[in-house]
């Protein structure tokens, strides 16, 4: 087995061990699974909501509301998405 070796500001390390202390990971395990992320099913659906979320705030910040229920969304972006 190999070794790599990243030289990181205290800054950086403190932020590294902080993010895989958040999930309950070592900085070995969080590291790596970022450098080779495993894209399961359930991780590649979290990671397409956080970015439907993310642009639906961005279009309230810019103040694009959508008239209607969250229902309504829903089916709009189900339909958007099931046409792509």
């Amino acid at each position: 087995m190999s070794r790599l070796t990243i030289d990181v500001t205290d800054q950086q390390h403190q932020a590294l061990k902080a993010l895989a202390a958040l999930e309950g990971k070592s900085i070995k395990q969080y590291a790596l699974e970022r450098l080779f992320p495993s894209a399961s099913p359930e991780e590649q659906a979290l990671q397409e909501l956080k970015a439907l979320l993310a642009e639906r705030i961005a279009q309230a910040q810019r103040g694009e509301l959508v008239e209607g229920s969250i229902t309504d969304v829903a089916d709009d972006e189900l339909r958007h998405t099931s046409r792509t």
